[in-house]
């Protein structure tokens, strides 16, 4: 702050402009270095120097059509939004690979509407994943018991209907992408 005071009475003194606009940049600078605090960065490598993740899909215990391939496609972008590590769907030609598989998935109503039917549903999935070193097949890191459970509301309008599966599933799927990533980058 005193820095900029004296550039600002230099300027009214008579002193050149450049040298106030000079002063005021080395201020500033100082000013936002000095504090010590620093902007962590989201994007992370993967632990044991793993330098290339293959994610395959999914399999697929549950009798919902498709989940696998919107969980699998979740899990593929948020890694490849975390990390600096080259991701792709191969099993082979990696240093590990995170092999997923869901166990069930239910669907169950939280709220009722005025026809007695279920207005609003809590789906949960239950999935367990596992990332292991392609060359000696070490498991890093395993978690055989993710639960989530996501809400979603039908439309009550009949004429205006149509089904908030499809998009319940999608958030789901990127909830869960998050969490795992999370829980692979942190361990």
């Amino acid at each position: 702050m005193r820095f900029m005071q004296k550039a600002m009475r230099q300027v009214s003194r008579g002193a050149t402009r450049q040298t106030a606009i000079r002063t005021c940049a080395i201020a500033s600078l100082l000013l936002a270095c000095g504090c010590g605090y620093r902007v962590q960065s989201s994007v992370r490598g993967l632990p044991d120097g793993i330098s290339s993740l293959g994610i395959p899909t999914f399999k697929n215990q549950s009798s919902q059509f498709k989940l696998e391939q919107r969980v699998t496609d979740a899990v593929l972008k948020e890694f490849s939004t975390r990390t600096r590590v080259p991701v792709n769907s191969a099993q082979t030609g990696v240093d590990a690979v995170l092999l997923g598989e869901i166990r069930g998935m239910s669907s169950s109503p939280v709220t009722f509407g005025t026809d007695t039917f279920g207005s609003a549903f809590l789906i949960t999935v239950q999935l367990s994943a596992k990332l292991v070193r392609v060359k000696d097949k070490k498991v890093i890191w395993e978690n055989p018991s993710f639960l989530y459970r996501e809400r979603y509301v039908l439309n009550s309008k009949l004429k205006d209907f149509f089904s908030e599966d499809n998009p319940a599933l999608d958030r789901m799927a990127r909830d869960f992408a998050a969490s795992l990533v999370s829980a692979v980058l942190n361990h």
